[in-house]
């Protein structure tokens, strides 16, 4: 079954050490592919989650 979403929060927290320069962190596209992975894995496990607990009531 097709699950649309019709809005999706995202909130992050970025912290860097104060005494390196206002450059970005730059990522290699192995890693960059891994966090990906990893963000669509936690979203799809809580929307699971909420489907499930939406339907238990």
């Amino acid at each position: 079954m097709p699950i649309e979403i019709k809005e999706l929060h995202i909130k992050a927290v970025v912290s860097g050490k104060e005494s390196e320069s206002n450059r970005p962190a730059v990522l290699s596209q192995d890693d960059i592919n891994k966090l990906k992975k990893d963000i669509t894995k936690d979203v799809t496990d809580r929307v699971i989650r909420f489907l499930r607990q939406k339907a238990e009531r």
